[in-house]
């Protein structure tokens, strides 16, 4: 069987965040599987439009039975329909809503193969608030001219499930696998003293992750606290509001850009803090999240990600995003813990993360939804 996975960004692009990784960790299974071969088409640029080092226009080795097309001309239907042809699918699965290539046009591909759309997260309410109009008429277009119906969907949450057949209509068919995610080796909780704190965020920069709201809330905490941003700046606009409010902190707040950070060094820059936090609008998994859990850093999000329930399971905290005054009071307390209750909740996160997940069990779907 050979399955085409397409999107438009893939390793050694790192910078459109959770859906990369995602399609890293689906390709890895497939490769384990016998008979099957996987080939992942996307372009042969990152997210900001830097250029990656490889050889584009063709078609790859990747890894065991994974082969890579980095696009660098093809923007035409004619010309994706003629690099997909060259390895004739049986399955194409699509990722992403927003793309003519790597969306639009293997959808319009008119082999046997059968396809499977990922919306990965992009119909939420709080994703479809950025930029509404222009996804508003996309997705009118979208249904218009019947492309809904050209395809089986892929949700990673019920929730999601919900959203997909609330806007592409009852009838259907919805696989609801969760994502496969990197389970990152638990890492010994730092020293914590009570009035002080370390928090990191790793993730894009943009108005969806709210890095804006945890400077505001900061402003108003009297606690000792560093705060590090590690992530690509996917919207300068909002960003400059944030660098706005920055210098505007009291003393006791210390914050820093840390500039971009390779996904294979998450793991080494999580050592150096005590929580990791990222009060996302809306996430369909929050890859950065789910590892840091793993690696034993309760999290400090929204209310609005599939990581629920955090305070109840001593891993952290779930806020309001709208509530910037209780966000405030949570990080003055979280700052108060005293070192033996803080190791207590780094160790109830791995222990949170880790019975969320039954991974064999998610292959297995993986598995069934592909007909393997």
């Amino acid at each position: 069987m050979r399955i085409l996975i397409t999107y438009q960004y893939f390793l050694p692009a790192y910078k459109a965040g959770g859906p990369v990784q995602s399609i890293k960790n689906t390709a890895a299974l497939l490769s384990g599987i016998k008979n099957v071969e996987t080939y992942i088409l996307c372009s042969n640029a990152d997210l900001d439009g830097s250029i990656s080092e490889v050889e584009p226009d063709k078609w790859t080795d990747y890894s065991n039975m994974v082969k890579v097309y980095y696009n660098s001309v093809a923007n035409s239907r004619k010309d994706i329909d003629a690099i997909i042809q060259t390895i004739a699918p049986d399955i194409i699965f699509i990722n992403g809503l927003y793309s003519p290539v790597y969306t639009i046009y293997p959808l319009l591909y008119k082999g046997t193969a059968r396809k499977i759309l990922s919306v990965r997260g992009m119909l939420h309410p709080g994703a479809l608030s950025q930029k509404s109009l222009k996804k508003k008429v996309f997705l009118t277009l979208f249904k218009v001219f019947g492309l809904h119906k050209k395809c089986d969907y892929h949700a990673t949450t019920e929730e999601e499930v919900g959203y997909i057949k609330n806007e592409f209509g009852n009838d259907k068919k919805v696989w609801m696998v969760p994502n496969l995610p990197n389970v990152l080796d638990y890492l010994e909780p730092i020293e914590k003293t009570k009035g002080i704190l370390k928090l990191v965020s790793i993730s894009l920069i943009s108005p969806m992750k709210n890095i804006l709201l945890i400077l505001q809330a900061l402003k108003g905490c009297s606690a000792k606290i560093t705060y590090d941003i590690y992530g690509p700046v996917k919207e300068s606009e909002y960003w400059g509001k944030c660098l706005e409010l920055i210098p505007t902190l009291p003393s006791n707040i210390k914050v820093e850009y840390r500039g971009e950070v390779q996904p294979l060094l998450v793991h080494e820059v999580l050592k150096g803090y005590h929580y990791f936090i990222l009060p996302s609008k809306s996430e369909n998994f929050g890859h950065a999240i789910y590892e840091a859990l793993s690696a034993g850093r309760p999290v400090i999000t929204s209310n609005n990600t599939p990581w629920n329930g955090l305070d109840n399971a001593n891993a952290g905290s779930n806020i309001d995003p709208e509530d910037t005054a209780a966000f405030t009071a949570l990080l003055d307390d979280v700052a108060n813990v005293e070192n033996a209750d803080y190791k207590a909740s780094a160790h109830a996160a791995k222990q949170y993360i880790a019975g969320q997940y039954d991974l064999e069990n998610i292959k297995g779907q993986y598995k069934k939804m592909f007909s393997l």
